[in-house]
């Protein structure tokens, strides 16, 4: 009886000593996720005092970012509702043509053409260091976009988060860690990053986001799993992805200017009812930034052309992956 009774004591000492640390480890853990967040809240609110970088420069002055061609007011006037296709530098001529055929898109939209031409900015990879200065051009010209985020667990990021949803655009998810190899290692690899990411902006903004972007696209050919089995997940789970029929070329090998950026993304805006163009949002799409407000000043002075952020209205952009 006795050597039951040691057994016993034995098991139970150890496992009354360990059960309160573990509930500590863990309510400490959670205790810094939720100071995290109270923080990001808090800077969040403080943004309200902060002047843009770009404001206090000037985003048309042309000194404000050396190496990069300046912005040319007459650029606004002379190509505002023109076809700018043979403008578009040589190396992303061709991708941009490609992609704007039927054959290598599924608009999946049987909405009649009403004569507008809806048009959806979207930034992929943020946030980053200039995801305030292009919510402060969005919100100087009464702009809404889209947002595909990915993972980032830090009181700057959720700050930006929430900012992205507070203004009015949409939070859309683009994987959480941007990391081909992992997130494409398996139907379930996948399925763990996307309710990652989904969490993480759920529990930040309290708005659960409903649509994707793949990383590199639906059609990209680095999934070694079959992307339509990834999308029938997205599908089961109430997600809807997006991909994009015109990129502004500011993710190629080569560097691009301003001015390049602009042609890219204005190109045969005319021809479309939908238009979504891919842009990128890190510390490396310095361009991207200083090119936006001519984008926007172009797309605003066209006739039937709206500016719109990506909803359940928005006709289906997806790439053919059948």
């Amino acid at each position: 009886m006795n050597h039951l009774t040691d057994k016993i004591k034995q098991f139970l000492i150890p496992a009354a000593i360990m059960l309160p640390v573990a509930v500590c480890i863990i309510l400490a853990s959670r205790i810094s996720i939720l100071e995290n967040r109270i923080a990001g809240r808090e800077a969040y609110e403080e943004l309200g005092t902060r002047e843009s970088r770009l404001v206090q420069l000037s985003w048309y002055d042309e000194n404000v970012y050396p190496g990069f061609e300046g912005s040319d007011s007459s650029f606004i006037s002379e190509y505002a509702g023109a076809d700018l296709s043979e403008y578009i530098p040589e190396q992303t001529a061709n991708d941009v043509n490609t992609i704007q055929t039927a054959d290598g898109l599924n608009y999946a939209s049987d909405t009649a053409s009403d004569g507008v031409h809806r048009v959806y900015l979207t930034f992929d990879d943020g946030p980053s260091i200039y995801t305030d200065d292009i919510l402060d051009i969005l919100d100087e010209y009464g702009v809404k976009a889209t947002f595909f985020v990915i993972g980032r667990e830090n009181t700057a990021s959720y700050a930006r988060y929430l900012r992205i949803v507070e203004e009015g655009h949409t939070l859309g998810m683009h994987s959480y860690s941007h990391v081909y190899s992992d997130i494409y290692a398996s139907p379930e690899a996948f399925a763990e990053d996307t309710q990652r990411i989904r969490s993480l902006l759920e529990d930040v903004t309290g708005q659960t986001p409903v649509f994707y972007r793949f990383p590199g696209g639906s059609s990209n050919d680095v999934s070694p799993t079959d992307v339509r089995v990834l999308a029938d997940y997205l599908d089961s789970q109430g997600i809807i992805y997006f991909d994009w029929n015109v990129s502004s070329g500011d993710a190629g090998r080569v560097p691009l200017t301003s001015d390049q950026i602009v042609r890219n993304a204005l190109a045969g805006i005319e021809t479309r009812d939908t238009t979504v163009i891919l842009f990128h949002d890190t510390a490396a799409k310095r361009a991207t930034v200083y090119a936006l407000p001519q984008i926007i000043e172009a797309l605003q002075a066209m006739d039937n052309v709206e500016i719109l952020p990506i909803t359940y209205d928005t006709a289906v952009i997806q790439h053919n992956i059948g």
